[in-house]
C-alpha cells in the first residue's frame, strides 16, 4: 500500500466514524479538541498527511481510541 492510498483510507475510516456518533464536520472544530473543519475536509478526502495531534483530537472527540480511526 502507498501512502496515496493509506491517506484515502483512513481518511474514509474517519468519515465512517464521525457519521456513525453523529457529528458534522462543523461540530468537530468546537470544543477543547477542536479540528478546523478545512483540515478534517482535507483528511477525510485524503489530501491531508494528518498529525499525531490531529488523530489525538479527533479521538477525543469522537470517545474512540486512535487505534480505532487508523485501523483499515
Amino acid at each position: 500500500m502507498e501512502l496515496e492510498e493509506f491517506l484515502q483510507k483512513v481518511g474514509r475510516n474517519i468519515q465512517k466514524v464521525r457519521k456513525e456518533k453523529g457529528f458534522t464536520q462543523e461540530s468537530m472544530d468546537e470544543g477543547d479538541y477542536a479540528v478546523p473543519v478545512r483540515t478534517l475536509q482535507d483528511i477525510e478526502a485524503g489530501r491531508a498527511n494528518f498529525t499525531a495531534s490531529s488523530i489525538f483530537k479527533l479521538s477525543k472527540q469522537l470517545k474512540v481510541k486512535p487505534k480505532d480511526l487508523l485501523d483499515i
